[in-house]
């Protein structure tokens, strides 16, 4: 009897924990973005990304930055000819800490840019995406590009209970 009523209190109580975090659902909301982005790219529709993004959210480029959804769909648009793109997940965090160990195991040199974390909205869900992200299309000349980049990604929820991109720090 002892037996049985460990394990239905166990049972109870894993439930009760379970259903208490949701961070493993909106990381599948997230996956779930990512696989859309792919997807709309991949169809030759690049300028819909810019739809998964804020009206204000940030692109932390290496030499420059895109400020604003205007700045990231001219971006997106001069792809003429995609190819493809892959969003691979390293790695999923709600935890503002994250941002610091990634960095160090990352090993990257710069520091996350200040106004990365200024734009941080407290009171908002967020969810840190490190990803490999690698970028295929054609230029007019015919010439292939392809790209690879690791990049943090602020998802941030909205009003509406959908999360779309606050700002992306293309790391190297």
């Amino acid at each position: 009897m002892k037996k049985q009523t460990f394990f239905f209190f166990l049972f109870c109580w894993s439930g009760c924990f379970i259903y208490s975090d949701n961070s493993e659902e909106i990381f599948q909301q997230i996956r779930q973005l990512n696989q859309r982005m792919e997807a709309f790219y991949d169809e030759g529709n690049p300028g819909k990304l810019t739809a998964f993004y804020t009206e204000d959210a940030i692109v932390f480029g290496p030499n420059d930055e895109l400020r604003g959804s205007n700045a990231i769909q001219s971006y997106w648009e001069r792809i003429d000819s995609p190819v493809s793109l892959s969003l691979e997940i390293l790695d999923l965090n709600i935890n503002l800490d994250s941002l610091n160990f990634i960095q160090k195991n990352r090993q990257t040199k710069k520091e996350i840019p200040s106004d990365f974390i200024d734009q941080l909205n407290p009171d908002a869900n967020h969810v840190f995406q490190l990803t490999k992200t690698t970028l295929s299309y054609e230029r007019e000349d015919v010439t292939f590009f392809r790209s690879e980049t690791i990049s943090l990604i602020n998802w941030e929820e909205q009003t509406e209970g959908r999360y779309r991109i606050k700002a992306v720090w293309l790391m190297q």
